[in-house]
């Protein structure tokens, strides 16, 4: 170990070790780049460091989980994550017997294997690379995040600190943010489940409670299936302003059909014009409408691209919530769960906005004004819960480090407010529109300038161009040591 001591924050910390690479962030996009970095990088072993404070790399908020009522929105087919073996994973689960353990994964042509799954899966993908000590695993929330002459110093929750020669930014979506009625009304209430994704957050809820989702999205979707799942039969509401549920997945599991790359669209009206004739010759085909989205979302970087700043922010305005109804769809299960639910009464939609929250003893009362009609409705819950996505707007006010990062001027938000901005060799950009060489943006929060970068396949081929990157980098590194 290190015994270099230095000034952080009014206080002196022995440095732990010296790396190339400092990965934040341990989910899908974090453990996909010190794998590839780890095969392919040329680098040594403990030259890899991921900060990560669950106990396995891979699985992050979204697949770290024990709960068989949460399964991938995609067929496992096309959950390729490793992108030298795009069939890893679809045949691991039948090899691993993880599939033998799930009769109800198979709907038509295709398997939608339980979140869990994939989530073991990487687990077991890492493992031979942290025994070998090729990737170094650091079980700490990072708190620090500091320029120290050329290198980074990164500091965890426990005063673990590195001396890395790169940064790689690979943290999870921020927690959803409330609507602002139920935000300033509710804020610290018990009975108010912020974040519904924390583990246990759920579990206070009684089997006949009354409850009141905000957000309509597969997050919902996954809250009413799980509560389903344990035995919960009262009444839920989903409420958001369009009333838009996503849509379901095509069992069949269709090809991808359409061309929107060779004479690509400049506008946000062109382009909704070009999505409406293909699903025109799609049907004519007899296809179904998934195969037209699914080749968008093969093609969807290109098409991000094409499309002019102010193109793209129209797109965002208009067009964001009807093409996120199609693009993230629900597995065949949760559609299930869905109509069951709603043809009982169970479960109801509704859409348009609250007016007023009011806290009554042991319960929570809202009126609602609902669309079309605009009539309010008042309604007693025993619960709230926000899932109205993750509010990727205050990412970098999210954690401490990152709040520490743009404050230094390394970071900024990008020009959508849906991440971190970068450039398109995934390098962050600072405020004086630079790029950092030595710190990169790996995942989701780098889909301001991608686009498309929130599904497995297109968050590994990303990682691995960063990997590829990294590799030049320190090959030019070492060529310089030896010239020197």
């Amino acid at each position: 170990m290190l015994r270099i001591s230095i000034p952080l924050q009014q206080k002196a910390f022995q440095v732990s070790g010296t790396c190339r690479v400092a990965i934040i962030g341990g989910g899908f996009s974090g453990a996909s780049l010190a794998r590839q970095l780890a095969l392919h990088g040329g680098l040594a072993s403990g030259d890899i460091i991921v900060f990560e404070p669950r106990e396995t790399l891979g699985a992050g908020v979204a697949y770290d989980t024990a709960d068989p009522a949460l399964r991938l929105n995609v067929a496992a087919h096309r959950m390729r994550a490793l992108p030298e073996d795009p069939a890893a994973f679809i045949d691991w689960l039948g090899t691993s017997g993880h599939l033998a353990t799930d009769p109800d994964s198979a709907r038509g042509d295709a398997i939608y294997a339980r979140r869990g799954d994939f989530g073991a899966f990487m687990q077991q993908v890492m493992q031979p690379l942290l025994e070998e000590e090729k990737v170094v695993h650091v079980r700490e929330r990072v708190e620090h995040v500091k320029r120290h002459g050329g290198l980074w110093l990164v500091q965890g929750e426990s005063s673990t600190v590195y001396l890395a020669d790169i940064v790689v930014i690979a943290t999870s979506h921020p927690a959803p943010r409330a609507p602002a009625p139920l935000a300033l009304a509710l804020n610290g209430h018990p009975r108010f489940i912020t974040d519904p994704s924390r583990p246990g957050a759920l579990d206070p809820i009684m089997p006949d409670d009354r409850v009141f989702v905000a957000g309509a999205g597969l997050t919902a979707l996954d809250i009413v299936a799980s509560r389903i799942a344990r035995g919960h039969a009262g009444a839920t509401t989903i409420f958001s302003r369009s009333g838009l549920l996503p849509r379901e997945q095509d069992t069949a599991s269709p090809a991808p059909f359409g061309d929107f790359t060779t004479s690509p669209a400049v506008t946000a009206r062109m382009l909704l014009r070009q999505v409406r004739a293909c699903l025109a010759s799609a049907n004519e085909a007899g296809l179904p409408w998934q195969s037209v989205f699914d080749a968008l979302r093969q093609q969807g970087q290109a098409i991000w691209r094409n499309l002019p700043l102010n193109e793209q922010k129209r797109f965002l305005r208009h067009l964001r919530r009807r093409f996120e109804t199609h693009r993230y769809r629900m597995p065949p299960q949760n559609a299930e769960v869905m109509q069951r639910e709603l043809a009982t009464g169970r479960l109801r939609l509704r859409a348009g906005r609250v007016c007023r929250v009011e806290r009554i003893a042991h319960r929570l009362q809202l009126d609602l004004i609902l669309k079309p009609e605009g009539i309010v409705e008042r309604c007693s819950f025993d619960w709230v819960i926000a899932a109205t996505g993750p509010d990727h707007a205050s990412v970098l006010k999210s954690q401490p480090w990152l709040s520490e990062l743009e404050r230094n001027g390394f970071v900024i938000a990008d020009r959508h407010g849906v991440g971190i901005a970068c450039d398109e060799a995934s390098r962050a950009v600072d405020r004086d529109g630079q790029a950092v060489d030595n710190l990169f943006v790996a995942g989701p929060l780098a889909r301001g300038l991608f686009g498309e970068l929130t599904g497995v396949p297109e968050i590994a081929q990303q990682t691995k161009a960063i990997a590829e990157s990294i590799g030049a980098q320190e090959a030019r590194s070492v060529v310089g040591r030896f010239l020197g």
